[in-house]
């Protein structure tokens, strides 16, 4: 019993942890082509052009970068790796918002799709390993469910501290929120 109140205890702040990323992440996503338009004067095909970058990042990084740093860290390892890099993109990000410089705001983005496409990945991994075999589908789904709810809410919170606040605030959410998940984590779970 002792062992799977540990284990309840373990994937309950991976999910706190996830949800904390997943709000700004669909922050981002939401407020991504007006910040695009109101700083830099982007027209939707170069935000398009954008959008395509970060995807062929997102498969390159989990086609070729993931299977070579699988080989040499855990998953916590990577998920941290990915948090950091999240991090370090919402910080140019917000410098972008404040200088309006587009060539800063392209290295948060680059910054930014690595970190994500790696920390799902090894996010996933670690929510698995967290439970028995015959938990895994149970916890998966309340994961994704987590996820769906954080990407509902994200952009909500998001557009009112776009509008209201600064454009520089989405991003700095961003920092504030990965940051106390890194301290969720390594507090209760790495």
């Amino acid at each position: 019993m002792n062992e799977e109140r540990k284990c309840i205890l373990s994937y309950k702040w991976l999910l706190i942890a996830g949800f904390l990323i997943w709000i700004p992440n669909g922050s981002l996503q939401a407020i991504f082509p007006q910040f695009s338009i109101d700083l830099f004067a982007w027209q939707p095909v170069l935000i398009g052009l954008t959008f395509s970058i970060i995807g062929v990042l997102d498969i390159f990084s989990q086609a070729i970068i993931m299977p070579r740093l699988l080989k040499i860290l855990t998953d916590k390892q990577i998920a941290l790796l990915g948090m950091i890099s999240e991090i370090i993109g919402y910080i140019f990000i917000a410098v972008s918002a404040l200088i309006v410089y587009y060539p800063v705001f392209i290295i948060g983005m680059i910054f930014f799709g690595f970190g994500d496409s790696i920390f799902g990945p090894s996010f996933n991994g670690m929510i698995s390993k967290s439970v028995s075999a015959s938990e895994q589908g149970r916890i998966q789904g309340g994961s994704q469910s987590i996820q769906s709810l954080a990407r509902v809410i994200g952009p909500i919170i998001g557009g009112q501290l776009y509008a209201i606040i600064s454009h520089a605030a989405p991003a700095i959410m961003g920092v504030i929120l990965i940051g106390v998940s890194v301290s969720v984590l390594f507090k209760k779970y790495l």
